[in-house]
């Protein structure tokens, strides 16, 4: 799989929906987009980053979900576990 960064050109958004992840985010499917944001979940790191305030509704911060993709990919992230 391989997954190209489009960065938003103006965008002052801290948090957005799956789709705008996905539109971040080339060559990221939904079924990929959803096992990572319940890894995010299950993670003390990282829970703060997904919010689900109703079961069809989920926001996600844009850079929790970038330090999350660091974290998978070498295994820390720039933030500190709170």
């Amino acid at each position: 799989m391989k997954i190209k960064y489009v960065p938003v050109a103006n965008s002052l958004a801290e948090w957005g929906n799956k789709s705008a992840i996905l539109k971040r985010y080339e060559g990221l499917n939904v079924y990929t987009l959803n096992r990572w944001l319940s890894e995010m979940r299950d993670n003390k790191k990282f829970k703060r980053g997904v919010i689900n305030p109703t079961h069809k509704l989920v926001w996600i911060n844009f850079v929790m979900f970038e330090d999350f993709l660091w974290w998978k990919q070498h295994g820390y992230s720039r933030i500190k576990a709170k």
